[in-house]
């Protein structure tokens, strides 16, 4: 598991997520994400794992 800062907090990522982001330049060498769009490339296990700032970051209201 690896966390990645988003502007509203940090996204827990698994390994394939994390180096997947890194080899596209989506995460810096510091671990913070370059934009907060980075969760459209999460795997479904990440993706539900951040639901909740997944939905934040989009202005969700549920």
């Amino acid at each position: 598991m690896h966390a990645v800062m988003s502007t509203r907090g940090p996204f827990m990522i698994c390994d394939a997520c994390f180096s997947m982001l890194r080899d596209e330049a989506k995460v810096d060498q510091n671990g913070r994400a370059v934009s907060d769009s980075i969760a459209e490339d999460f795997c479904p296990n990440c993706f539900d794992r951040n639901k909740i700032l997944i939905d934040d970051l989009a202005g969700s209201t549920e």
